[in-house]
């Protein structure tokens, strides 16, 4: 019953919201902090190895069922912090941008839906919960109702609707070659129709590669998170694109993790690498380009999934030995989550009191954000991958991953590997140029308003102590969470893989430093030069291309449909003379006139009936004959034999 409760009790909060309109209570905070001591409860549980499984007492063909292991226990406990952080920092935040009542009540229905997700115990109850999330979070994005946030609300409901049907899709298929109804969280299955299944396979993992903003399906995602409240944006790419990766674990899962390569949809693993590097690097060259703060940050959650993914195909890939990619995958979703956060609500606490998120009109904040810039400033350590914070573990491990894959000599994976250490070096110059055009450039002119609520610093402190004694303390949260739930989706040798490793060994220390420092080269190279203000053509983009592909299909769709007028025009004009001639000659039966055969002359009357007329009496003489039995008709031998057989059949085609 505690699953059901924890869907639950943010809808009871949507109510408890009429019923305290005008008074100061904050309600998502109450709900969240409710959440938060209930996903712990079923932490303990699954983590004690007794996971929960509840199903609703209803008859019928579909019985939804909940149900939470360590990874949905994970997930859960995630989703309620953040949720409790961004409580508490969005009620100042919100008196700045209006519609308060509107954001709160969207929250409260989002976090119900992504908590279903989390703890759906079958795919379809775990797809009607994906699409209520999308269309609560939709209203996040629109929030502001301006043309802007129109486009990008529209934009995102498109991608995320594609997603939702390629996951029915997919659910389809692998229902088809799988008996029963598709269990979340019960294992690798054996396919009785293996392509069906890879097809099923393939279609969810599409499907939750859109919510997780894989590449190419990430175009919704820097639109959406950009124009969305800060509160949403930080929930939006700190937890609800983790849905993506989430549904991708689970992917995995049917497969089989810690499988050898001759498991089912071998593909996969390969498939996730691949675009899990393209993910990476699309995001950083595109976060580079960028000026506004906003938007860098959304295309570098682009980027940091492509961490994710790339992980999760290299865990696939192998096999046994691929607990580092599994682990570094789960470790990176939540450290994520903490910096991405904090980088979020640290430049909302700027737009606030500036009204400008353009880094090139800000600088030489920090005298006036002291303490906004030193926790930003963790943040954006976190996410480079600093030593001594969150993000230097997660990333660790993902490089021994990859360097182990590459190992095998693939191609694949061998480019994998220096495109990995690539994008580390694009990450820390665009999060270097970040936080030097906020803080430390050249002072900007404009208006300062107001003070710093003490919320905003709250919620972020409290995401940056987590960093930082993650950081300290990288060993813990793999040993207490992200092993056993590695082992409970079925990588037995997660323990294994990790038992000599050692975060603080010389080359990995050394390795990031120098990743930094080339990255602050870079970062200077690019500020003195002017290369960040490219503008790169519309044909090199995405975006661009997409509008290609899109005009070119709307060519070739009017040629055709020019070609397919001009041929129907054709058979008109010919069915239309055939028809007119057709009518004309009938027209002349509808019209009297005087007509003569032989010496006999018919006044009144048209020569076309008089023909009717003689044609009916020859029949008659002929069903006389064959009726009344008259002497059979003799022809003339004369007459010709082509002749003679026709006129001879005739009576025995009337009698039948």
């Amino acid at each position: 019953m505690l699953l059901m409760l924890l869907p639950i009790i943010p809808l009871l909060g949507i109510f408890a919201l009429r019923g305290t309109r005008g008074k100061s209570i904050n309600i998502p905070f109450v709900v969240s902090s409710l959440t938060l001591f209930m996903g712990q409860q079923v932490l303990r549980h699954a983590l004690g190895g007794n996971p929960l499984t509840y199903r609703l007492p209803v008859s019928g063909p579909y019985v939804p069922t909940f149900q939470a292991d360590a990874l949905s226990a994970v997930f859960v406990l995630l989703t309620a912090f953040l949720w409790w952080i961004v409580s508490i920092y969005s009620p100042e935040y919100m008196k700045h941008e209006g519609g308060t009542r509107r954001f709160e009540i969207s929250t409260l229905l989002t976090l119900s839906a992504i908590l279903g997700v989390f703890l759906a115990g079958d795919f379809f109850t775990l797809l009607l919960f994906f699409e209520l999330m999308t269309v609560a979070s939709f209203f996040w994005v629109v929030h502001r109702w301006n043309n802007e946030a129109i486009r990008a609300g529209y934009f995102y409901l498109f991608f995320s609707i594609a997603g939702g049907l390629l996951l029915a899709l997919g659910i389809v298929l692998v229902g088809t070659a799988t008996p029963g109804l598709l269990a979340v969280g019960a294992g690798p299955v054996t396919p009785t129709n293996p392509q069906a299944f890879s097809w099923g396979v393939a279609a969810i993992a599409a499907g939750f590669g859109i919510k997780a903003g894989m590449a190419p399906l990430h175009l919704w995602l820097p639109h959406a998170h950009s124009v969305a409240p800060t509160p949403a944006s930080a929930l939006l790419s700190g937890l609800l694109i983790k849905v993506g990766a989430y549904g991708l674990i689970r992917t995995g899962e049917l497969v089989g993790w810690g499988l050898e390569l001759g498991h089912a949809a071998t593909w996969l693993g390969p498939a996730l690498t691949l675009l899990g590097t393209c993910t990476m690097l699309v995001g950083v060259i595109a976060a580079l380009l960028q000026s506004d703060a906003k938007r860098l940050l959304a295309y570098h959650s682009v980027s940091q999934m492509g961490y994710i993914i790339l992980g999760l195909g290299v865990g696939l890939f192998l096999g046994k030995t691929g607990g580092l990619g599994l682990l570094g995958s789960i470790y990176h979703v939540v450290n994520h989550a903490l910096f991405k956060a904090a980088l979020f609500l640290g430049v909302g606490v700027i737009y606030v009191r500036t009204g400008e998120t353009n880094l090139y009109n800000l600088g030489g904040l920090w005298r006036s954000f002291p303490v906004t810039a030193v926790l930003m400033f963790l943040a954006v350590l976190g996410i480079t991958g600093a030593p001594g914070l969150n993000g230097y573990a997660s990333k660790t491990l993902l490089h021994h991953a990859v360097s182990e894959a590459a190992r095998t000599g693939l191609p694949l994976m061998v480019w994998a590997e220096r495109l990995f250490l690539l994008v580390g070096v694009g990450t820390a110059a665009s999060f270097a140029k970040l936080f030097y055009l906020t803080f430390l450039g050249k002072p900007t002119k404009l208006a300062i308003s107001g003070g710093t609520s003490q919320r905003f610093h709250v919620s972020m402190a409290a995401l940056a102590l987590i960093m930082v004694g993650v950081g300290f303390r990288p060993k813990l949260f793999l040993e207490a969470l992200a092993v056993p739930t590695a082992r409970a989706l079925g990588m037995e040798t997660a323990a294994a893989t990790i038992a000599g490793l050692s975060f603080w060994n010389t080359g990995d220390v050394v390795g990031m430093l120098i990743t930094l420092g080339l990255g602050m080269v870079v970062c200077w190279i690019g500020l003195t030069t002017g290369a960040f203000h490219w503008t790169p053509p519309r044909w090199l983009t995405l975006e661009g291309l997409g509008k290609i592909v899109c005009y070119g299909l709307g060519a070739v769709s009017r040629t055709g449909e020019g070609y397919y007028r001009s041929a129907m025009e054709l058979v008109s004009d010919i069915g239309s003379t055939i028809i007119s001639r057709l009518l004309s000659a009938c027209h002349r039966l509808d019209h009297s006139r005087d007509g003569t055969i032989g010496n006999i002359t018919l006044a009144g009357i048209s020569a076309d009936a008089a023909i009717l007329l003689v044609v009916l009496a020859v029949l008659i003489v002929f069903y006389a004959y064959m009726e009344f039995g008259l002497p059979r008709l003799r022809l003339p031998a004369s007459l010709p034999t082509w002749l003679r057989i026709p006129f001879e059949s005739v009576p025995c085609l009337i009698a039948h």
